[in-house]
């Protein structure tokens, strides 16, 4: 996942999971990258997928759309050290989806 969160994006692009059906079904959920601030930090947001199958999940799509931000986090792509970076950044994402779901 870090080599993911640390490589080149333009944003708007999908993170993970790679995008089929079959994995907007599954994961439910998507990170898409968002602008680098500074030349150094990107923005994360986690966004849910139009085929969540989660009752909650499914909720906050019909009131907010498939490209509201559920949660957003900015990661440091040049952290010292990048797993800690990235499991960071995923428990703020996860931290805060946790409030609108």
């Amino acid at each position: 996942m870090t080599t993911k969160l640390r490589a080149v994006w333009n944003a708007g692009s999908r993170i993970v999971p790679s995008k089929n059906s079959k994995n907007d079904s599954e994961f439910q959920l998507r990170i898409d990258a968002g602008e680098l601030l500074e030349n150094r930090y990107r923005m994360l947001y986690l966004q849910v997928n139009s085929q969540a199958k989660s009752t909650k999940l499914r909720e906050w799509v019909r009131k907010h759309g498939t490209h509201a931000n559920l949660a957003s986090t900015r990661f440091d792509t040049l952290a010292e050290d990048p797993e800690a970076e990235t499991d960071r950044a995923l428990t703020e994402l996860e931290s805060d989806a946790k409030k609108y779901i």
